[in-house]
Protein backbone atom coordinates (compact mmCIF):
# COMPACT_ATOMS: atom_id res chain seq x y z
CA UNK A 1 0.00 0.00 0.00
CA UNK A 2 1.38 3.82 -0.82
CA UNK A 3 2.10 5.99 1.72
CA UNK A 4 -0.04 8.28 1.20
CA UNK A 5 -2.72 6.01 1.30
CA UNK A 6 -1.96 5.09 5.04
CA UNK A 7 -1.15 8.76 5.72
CA UNK A 8 -5.28 9.45 4.50
CA UNK A 9 -6.71 6.21 6.54
CA UNK A 10 -4.62 3.69 8.49
CA UNK A 11 -3.15 6.02 11.30
CA UNK A 12 -5.31 4.21 13.60
CA UNK A 13 -4.14 1.30 13.23
CA UNK A 14 -0.58 1.67 12.72
CA UNK A 15 -0.56 3.98 15.56
CA UNK A 16 -2.70 2.32 18.25
CA UNK A 17 -5.52 4.58 17.76
CA UNK A 18 -9.31 5.00 16.51
CA UNK A 19 -9.80 5.06 13.01
CA UNK A 20 -11.13 8.27 11.82
CA UNK A 21 -11.86 9.15 8.08
CA UNK A 22 -12.93 12.42 6.70
CA UNK A 23 -16.49 13.04 6.63
CA UNK A 24 -18.69 13.53 3.21
CA UNK A 25 -19.24 16.73 5.15
CA UNK A 26 -15.27 17.91 5.74
CA UNK A 27 -14.87 16.60 1.69
CA UNK A 28 -17.28 19.09 0.66
CA UNK A 29 -15.58 22.05 2.80
CA UNK A 30 -12.82 21.77 0.42
CA UNK A 31 -11.97 24.41 -2.07
CA UNK A 32 -11.44 23.68 -5.53
CA UNK A 33 -8.16 25.53 -5.67
CA UNK A 34 -5.67 27.08 -3.52
CA UNK A 35 -5.47 30.95 -2.57
CA UNK A 36 -2.30 31.59 -0.66
CA UNK A 37 -3.72 34.49 0.55
CA UNK A 38 -6.66 33.46 1.81
CA UNK A 39 -6.75 32.49 5.66
CA UNK A 40 -8.66 29.54 5.55
CA UNK A 41 -6.88 28.42 3.07
CA UNK A 42 -4.00 28.50 5.18
CA UNK A 43 -5.48 27.28 7.94
CA UNK A 44 -6.68 23.99 5.54
CA UNK A 45 -2.89 23.78 4.61
CA UNK A 46 -1.65 23.83 8.88
CA UNK A 47 -4.32 20.92 9.12
CA UNK A 48 -3.43 18.84 5.87
CA UNK A 49 0.66 19.69 5.79
CA UNK A 50 1.03 20.02 9.64
CA UNK A 51 -1.33 17.93 11.28
CA UNK A 52 -4.25 16.38 10.09
CA UNK A 53 -8.27 17.00 9.67
CA UNK A 54 -9.36 14.16 12.01
CA UNK A 55 -8.02 13.31 15.18
CA UNK A 56 -5.20 11.21 15.39
CA UNK A 57 -1.48 10.89 15.96
CA UNK A 58 1.73 11.64 14.36
CA UNK A 59 5.09 11.96 14.18
CA UNK A 60 7.42 14.40 12.53
CA UNK A 61 11.13 14.09 12.61
CA UNK A 62 14.28 16.72 11.82
CA UNK A 63 18.28 15.88 11.14
CA UNK A 64 20.53 18.70 10.91
CA UNK A 65 23.63 20.75 12.43
CA UNK A 66 23.48 23.28 15.33
CA UNK A 67 26.09 25.96 14.44
CA UNK A 68 27.63 29.24 16.64
CA UNK A 69 28.15 32.18 14.69
CA UNK A 70 31.11 34.68 16.36
CA UNK A 71 32.08 37.62 14.49
CA UNK A 72 30.12 36.35 11.31
CA UNK A 73 32.42 32.79 11.41
CA UNK A 74 29.85 30.04 11.48
CA UNK A 75 31.23 26.66 13.66
CA UNK A 76 29.73 23.60 13.36
CA UNK A 77 28.95 22.63 16.99
CA UNK A 78 26.51 19.26 16.92
CA UNK A 79 23.98 17.12 14.93
CA UNK A 80 20.76 17.30 15.98
CA UNK A 81 18.68 14.22 15.84
CA UNK A 82 15.21 15.70 16.44
CA UNK A 83 11.78 13.20 16.80
CA UNK A 84 8.23 15.21 17.51
CA UNK A 85 5.27 13.24 18.93
CA UNK A 86 2.02 14.54 18.51
CA UNK A 87 -1.64 13.61 18.69
CA UNK A 88 -4.04 16.05 16.97
CA UNK A 89 -8.17 16.68 18.83
CA UNK A 90 -10.44 18.78 16.85
CA UNK A 91 -12.85 20.66 18.62
CA UNK A 92 -16.55 21.67 17.96
CA UNK A 93 -15.63 25.38 17.76
CA UNK A 94 -13.07 24.73 14.87
CA UNK A 95 -10.02 24.78 16.96
CA UNK A 96 -8.03 21.94 17.67
CA UNK A 97 -5.88 20.90 20.71
CA UNK A 98 -2.35 19.50 19.92
CA UNK A 99 -0.27 17.38 22.29
CA UNK A 100 3.26 17.60 21.52
CA UNK A 101 6.93 16.16 22.72
CA UNK A 102 9.77 16.86 21.45
CA UNK A 103 12.91 14.09 21.92
CA UNK A 104 16.47 15.74 21.20
CA UNK A 105 19.25 13.22 20.00
CA UNK A 106 22.87 14.98 19.96
CA UNK A 107 25.56 13.72 17.90
CA UNK A 108 29.16 14.70 17.18
CA UNK A 109 29.04 16.35 13.82
CA UNK A 110 31.97 14.52 12.10
CA UNK A 111 31.61 10.96 13.49
CA UNK A 112 27.74 10.84 14.37
CA UNK A 113 28.25 9.10 17.33
CA UNK A 114 25.84 9.83 20.54
CA UNK A 115 27.44 12.57 22.62
CA UNK A 116 27.77 11.84 26.03
CA UNK A 117 30.15 14.88 26.93
CA UNK A 118 30.97 18.14 24.55
CA UNK A 119 33.61 20.42 24.12
CA UNK A 120 32.74 24.25 24.07
CA UNK A 121 35.02 25.14 20.98
CA UNK A 122 34.79 29.09 22.20
CA UNK A 123 36.12 28.64 26.12
CA UNK A 124 36.48 24.81 26.12
CA UNK A 125 34.39 23.59 29.12
CA UNK A 126 33.26 20.48 28.79
CA UNK A 127 29.77 19.38 29.50
CA UNK A 128 28.11 16.11 30.31
CA UNK A 129 25.44 15.22 27.14
CA UNK A 130 22.26 13.25 27.61
CA UNK A 131 19.09 12.86 25.69
CA UNK A 132 16.26 15.79 26.17
CA UNK A 133 12.69 15.39 26.56
CA UNK A 134 10.83 18.51 26.16
CA UNK A 135 7.02 17.94 27.12
CA UNK A 136 4.43 16.50 26.32
CA UNK A 137 2.42 19.83 26.28
CA UNK A 138 -0.43 20.74 24.27
CA UNK A 139 -1.38 24.00 22.56
CA UNK A 140 -4.62 25.00 20.84
CA UNK A 141 -4.83 26.22 17.03
CA UNK A 142 -6.96 28.09 14.42
CA UNK A 143 -6.49 28.82 10.93
CA UNK A 144 -4.19 31.70 12.09
CA UNK A 145 -2.14 29.36 13.79
CA UNK A 146 -1.17 28.78 17.61
CA UNK A 147 -3.71 30.73 20.39
CA UNK A 148 -2.08 29.54 23.29
CA UNK A 149 0.95 29.79 25.02
CA UNK A 150 3.05 26.82 27.40
CA UNK A 151 5.20 25.98 30.32
CA UNK A 152 7.34 23.70 31.55
CA UNK A 153 8.16 22.65 34.99
CA UNK A 154 11.13 25.03 35.99
CA UNK A 155 10.71 27.15 32.68
CA UNK A 156 7.39 29.49 31.30
CA UNK A 157 7.79 29.96 27.25
CA UNK A 158 6.01 32.77 25.34
CA UNK A 159 5.43 32.46 22.30
CA UNK A 160 3.94 34.55 19.37
CA UNK A 161 4.35 33.82 15.18
CA UNK A 162 2.84 33.77 12.20
CA UNK A 163 1.49 31.27 9.77
CA UNK A 164 1.68 31.99 6.36
CA UNK A 165 1.79 33.08 3.58
CA UNK A 166 2.22 30.18 1.09
CA UNK A 167 3.56 29.50 -1.84
CA UNK A 168 2.55 27.27 -5.09
CA UNK A 169 4.24 26.38 -8.35
CA UNK A 170 1.92 23.67 -10.41
CA UNK A 171 1.25 21.26 -7.62
CA UNK A 172 3.74 21.57 -5.39
CA UNK A 173 2.93 24.31 -2.28
CA UNK A 174 5.27 25.76 0.49
CA UNK A 175 3.60 26.45 3.93
CA UNK A 176 5.67 29.14 5.88
CA UNK A 177 5.09 29.53 9.49
CA UNK A 178 7.24 32.02 11.82
CA UNK A 179 7.51 32.16 15.61
CA UNK A 180 9.76 34.05 17.98
CA UNK A 181 10.19 31.91 21.76
CA UNK A 182 11.44 33.40 24.45
CA UNK A 183 12.25 31.12 27.56
CA UNK A 184 12.65 32.14 31.23
CA UNK A 185 14.11 30.51 34.02
CA UNK A 186 15.11 31.79 37.36
CA UNK A 187 18.39 32.78 37.94
CA UNK A 188 19.25 32.89 34.41
CA UNK A 189 19.50 35.14 31.12
CA UNK A 190 16.55 34.95 29.01
CA UNK A 191 16.78 32.31 26.03
CA UNK A 192 15.23 33.90 22.81
CA UNK A 193 14.70 31.90 19.28
CA UNK A 194 13.25 32.96 15.85
CA UNK A 195 12.35 29.80 14.40
CA UNK A 196 11.51 30.07 10.59
CA UNK A 197 9.77 26.64 9.67
CA UNK A 198 8.55 25.54 5.68
CA UNK A 199 6.60 22.57 5.25
CA UNK A 200 6.46 21.34 1.66
CA UNK A 201 3.75 19.24 0.11
CA UNK A 202 1.58 18.74 -3.13
CA UNK A 203 -1.91 20.47 -3.78
CA UNK A 204 -3.59 17.68 -5.30
CA UNK A 205 -3.06 15.79 -1.82
CA UNK A 206 -3.95 19.03 0.09
CA UNK A 207 -7.52 18.48 -1.55
CA UNK A 208 -7.74 15.45 -1.84
CA UNK A 209 -10.63 14.44 0.40
CA UNK A 210 -9.61 10.53 0.78
CA UNK A 211 -6.48 12.17 3.13
CA UNK A 212 -6.86 13.50 6.31
CA UNK A 213 -2.90 14.38 6.47
CA UNK A 214 -1.03 14.62 3.68
CA UNK A 215 2.57 13.77 2.93
CA UNK A 216 4.53 16.27 3.66
CA UNK A 217 8.51 17.69 4.16
CA UNK A 218 9.44 19.92 6.82
CA UNK A 219 12.82 22.47 6.73
CA UNK A 220 13.39 24.57 9.71
CA UNK A 221 16.37 27.72 9.95
CA UNK A 222 16.40 28.70 13.86
CA UNK A 223 18.44 31.72 15.02
CA UNK A 224 18.36 32.18 18.44
CA UNK A 225 20.78 33.52 21.78
CA UNK A 226 23.52 31.32 23.26
CA UNK A 227 22.38 28.43 25.54
CA UNK A 228 22.68 29.90 29.04
CA UNK A 229 24.48 26.35 30.22
CA UNK A 230 26.87 27.51 27.48
CA UNK A 231 28.40 30.20 30.06
CA UNK A 232 29.58 32.71 27.08
CA UNK A 233 29.03 35.15 29.05
CA UNK A 234 29.75 39.08 27.04
CA UNK A 235 31.08 36.84 23.99
CA UNK A 236 28.29 38.13 21.12
CA UNK A 237 26.99 35.55 18.88
CA UNK A 238 24.30 33.51 17.74
CA UNK A 239 23.09 30.15 17.60
CA UNK A 240 22.30 28.84 14.14
CA UNK A 241 20.38 25.80 12.96
CA UNK A 242 19.22 24.19 9.92
CA UNK A 243 17.24 21.02 10.40
CA UNK A 244 14.88 18.62 7.89
CA UNK A 245 12.64 16.24 7.97
CA UNK A 246 9.54 14.26 7.18
CA UNK A 247 5.79 13.41 8.39
CA UNK A 248 5.42 9.75 9.33
CA UNK A 249 3.41 8.03 11.46
CA UNK A 250 5.32 5.24 13.26
CA UNK A 251 8.41 5.15 14.98
CA UNK A 252 9.42 2.81 11.50
CA UNK A 253 9.13 5.23 9.72
CA UNK A 254 11.08 7.86 11.65
CA UNK A 255 14.90 7.96 9.77
CA UNK A 256 17.11 5.05 10.76
CA UNK A 257 19.32 6.53 12.88
CA UNK A 258 16.64 8.41 14.96
CA UNK A 259 14.40 5.74 15.46
CA UNK A 260 17.43 3.44 16.41
CA UNK A 261 18.23 6.31 19.49
CA UNK A 262 13.97 5.62 20.28
CA UNK A 263 13.47 1.95 20.41
CA UNK A 264 17.43 1.78 22.12
CA UNK A 265 17.08 4.45 24.60
CA UNK A 266 13.45 5.55 25.12
CA UNK A 267 11.55 1.81 24.69
CA UNK A 268 8.38 2.56 26.15
CA UNK A 269 8.06 5.66 24.16
CA UNK A 270 9.07 3.62 21.02
CA UNK A 271 6.18 1.14 22.15
CA UNK A 272 3.31 3.61 22.34
CA UNK A 273 4.28 7.61 22.34
CA UNK A 274 0.64 8.16 21.91
CA UNK A 275 0.15 7.00 26.00
CA UNK A 276 3.19 9.13 26.90
CA UNK A 277 1.28 12.10 25.20
CA UNK A 278 -0.96 12.14 28.02
CA UNK A 279 1.23 11.67 30.66
CA UNK A 280 3.17 14.67 32.50
CA UNK A 281 5.37 16.82 30.75
CA UNK A 282 9.58 16.28 31.69
CA UNK A 283 11.25 19.48 34.01
CA UNK A 284 13.01 21.52 31.27
CA UNK A 285 16.43 21.80 32.53
CA UNK A 286 18.81 22.85 29.86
Amino acid sequence: MKRRQLLGGLAGITAGAPLFNISKSQAMLLPSAIDPKNRDHLGLLQKKLIYATDDRPLIWWLRGNKYGSVSGKITPLWTLNVVLFKKVKHNEDGTMDVASMEIVYKTDVETDALLTRWRNPYNDEVYEEAPLIMGPLTRKFDSTGPLSQTALPGATIERSGSLGPAEIAGDDVWLLSDAYVQVNREGEPTFRANDLSTYHGRVSDVLNPNLASAPATMTVHIIQSWHPWMNMGDEEGTLITRISGAKCLTVDEVHPRISGFIKDIHPEIARDFVSRLDGPPERFDR
